[in-house]
């Protein structure tokens, strides 16, 4: 695992806001919990995901002497907000080791759409709040907000020896290679071609009483798959059924998510 540094390592938005925050596509998906313990101040953690339901599928194509990137998009949607859940319910389950003194609510969104473009939510290291969610961040008195949102950047898939890959890669997908050569790291068999699923998304910790973005994680994760199966040699998309893409693609969500959190929460000393 490697995380890339700053750490090293509508219809529904024109309705009215009600008291269960449903009619703006926000609910409260984790009640609140706090326990007492430790000796540093209290606060009220908010986390929102913005990584949708959207799959990219990446498949390589060969440099053609150009800096631009080359390779073929597609996408298809998911429903019911898998990924997003899967996150923030790994957020949830780690927070009473981590801050047993705070509390901790998750918000979930009925679409990532909901509060607008979210490179827009942070302009340097100021959260800008879009007018949707302020009377929310009101109402939950929230004093710090966990904000994951897809991240774009170069493509780096791990294989047994090397980093492959071209062009970039932004939030959840599978990147698709038939070319390259690579090595089963089993018996030295040589394969031709990959499935790569990976996951590029970054997570802020911001201070709500001031707006001041406190701290920025990027995750930059992605990994070859190969099979010895016949269907799979003719075509690396074979590797993995469906389903378990879907699978492996949140588990690697769940694992990113759980290794940063120390990271993110770490207190300055003094």
């Amino acid at each position: 695992m490697k995380h890339c540094k700053r750490w090293s390592r509508s219809a529904a938005l024109r309705r009215k806001l009600c008291l269960g925050l449903v009619s703006t596509g926000l609910a409260v998906l984790a009640g609140e919990s706090a326990w007492a313990a430790a000796d540093v101040p209290a606060r009220k953690y908010l986390a929102i995901s913005l990584l949708g339901d959207k799959v990219q599928m990446v498949s390589r194509q060969a440099k053609t002497g150009t800096h631009l990137d080359a390779n073929l998009r597609e996408s298809f949607e998911l429903k019911g907000g898998v990924f997003d859940q899967a996150v923030l319910a790994t957020l949830a389950a780690e927070f009473k080791d981590l801050e047993p003194k705070s509390s901790f609510q998750a918000l979930k969104l009925a679409s990532a759409s909901v509060l607008g473009d979210p490179t827009q939510l942070l302009e340097g290291e100021r959260f800008v709040s879009p007018a949707v969610l302020t009377p929310v961040l009101q109402q939950l008195q929230a004093t710090h907000l966990i904000l994951i949102r897809p991240h774009r950047g170069e493509s780096r898939i791990k294989t047994q020896r090397e980093r492959q890959g071209t062009g970039v890669l932004e939030g959840l997908g599978l990147f698709i290679d038939r070319e390259t050569p690579v090595t089963d790291g089993i018996n030295s068999d040589k394969y031709y071609g990959f499935l790569a699923p990976f996951t590029y998304f970054k997570v802020a910790l911001i201070d709500l009483n001031s707006g001041k973005l406190e701290r920025e994680l990027i995750v930059m994760e992605s990994e070859a798959r190969i099979s010895h199966r016949k269907e799979a040699a003719a075509d690396p998309w074979e590797v993995m059924s469906n389903v378990e893409k879907v699978e492996f693609l949140r588990d690697m969500l769940k694992k990113e998510v759980k290794a940063l959190l120390p990271a993110l929460l770490a207190r300055a000393e003094g």
